[in-house]
């Protein structure tokens, strides 16, 4: 196995957490390191310092914003060793990191990818055991197997940072860039599993991440674009018989985790938000999503041309990685 490491960083607006997450990726020991930083039109002086700070890292900067998939995209001809890694610009990396990913790959030859272990920063929680589904194909990235300490099968990585053998992109292609926010690496593991490629689990590669910087939390942003791809996605992989009851389970879903969390009356930038907003973008989003389904059909008849596989199978690997509703309360 290689010990060289290409790093794509996908980096809007990063300012400081960009700095940190190039030194911290330099500072990895026993790999050898090339780092390809793709700027989405930042807004602030980011680049520039890094550019100052970092001469030997490669910059690739964007005149508009395309989005993470469209971002991702754009890195992956840059990246040509055997393992290849995708990330945010606000993660901080354990000096072990590659070392661990690594073994990890080469241990289980099968692992087409890797999930790490992601820490909360600011909590310093482990939140990343794998991703599993609520029955409206909502993922979360669930508690359930932390206690484990030795490499699993998993669905699928936590989009802030992906490891994979770079063939994996010549099999199935790339990110589907008409997400442009979130939900992409979802459809993109969806895809893998539809494929037979496996993600192992590595719970001793830590990492550490500055949640939802670029995207503030709890914004409107972040809620459109989450819940339209998902309904692009469900309608993609489900079964069309089940496709209708992904919106009542939505609902009881929201019920559930309002409830249990209640409605922040501001996003992580202090701007206000209410109940109706919150109703407002969740309609619009999926008046959206339905508005794109004759494009997305084409989407749905290619990926199933291509695989043994049918949407029955989707909802057996959902239900192999499943959240209850007691899942969804926050804690």
């Amino acid at each position: 196995m290689p010990k060289n490491l290409d790093f794509g960083i996908v980096n809007y607006n990063g300012g400081s957490e960009l700095l940190k997450c190039i030194q911290t990726i330099r500072e990895l020991r026993d790999v050898n390191t090339n780092i390809f930083i793709f700027d989405n039109a930042s807004t602030d002086n980011s680049i520039s310092i890094a550019k100052n700070t970092f001469s030997d890292c490669t910059f690739i900067e964007s005149k508009k914003n395309i989005g993470y998939a469209g971002a991702c995209n754009a890195l992956i001809p840059h990246l040509t060793t055997e393992i290849i890694v995708l990330c945010n610009m606000d993660l901080e990396f354990h000096k072990d990191w590659g070392k661990q990913v690594l073994n990890c790959f080469k241990d289980h030859i099968e692992a087409a990818s890797i999930s790490t272990a992601v820490y909360d920063k600011e909590t310093l929680r482990l939140y990343s055991g794998g991703v599993f589904f609520f029955y409206d194909l909502y993922p979360l990235s669930s508690e359930k197997l932390l206690s484990q300490d030795y490499p699993y099968n998993v669905f699928g990585s936590y989009g802030a940072i992906m490891t994979f053998r770079k063939d994996v992109f010549n099999k199935i292609g790339t990110f589907d860039e008409d997400y442009f926010l979130f939900f992409e690496e979802t459809e993109f593991y969806l895809r893998m599993n539809m494929n037979g490629l496996k993600t192992m689990y590595c719970p001793t590669a830590k990492v550490f991440h500055h949640r939802s910087i670029s995207t503030i939390r709890y914004s409107p942003l972040k809620l459109f674009y989450s819940e339209r791809n998902r309904i692009l996605t469900a309608f993609k992989y489900l079964p069309l018989f089940y496709f209708p009851f992904v919106f009542p389970f939505s609902v009881i879903r929201f019920l559930i985790m309002a409830k249990s969390s209640g409605i922040p009356g501001s996003d992580g930038q202090g701007k206000r938000i209410n109940k109706q907003a919150i109703i407002l973008t969740i309609v619009k989003a999926w008046f959206e999503a339905f508005y794109k389904i004759p494009r997305e059909w084409k989407k749905r008849q290619a990926i199933w041309k291509h695989t043994k596989y049918s949407p029955l199978d989707t909802l057996t690997l959902i239900k192999k990685y499943p959240l209850s509703f007691s899942d969804l309360k926050i804690k």
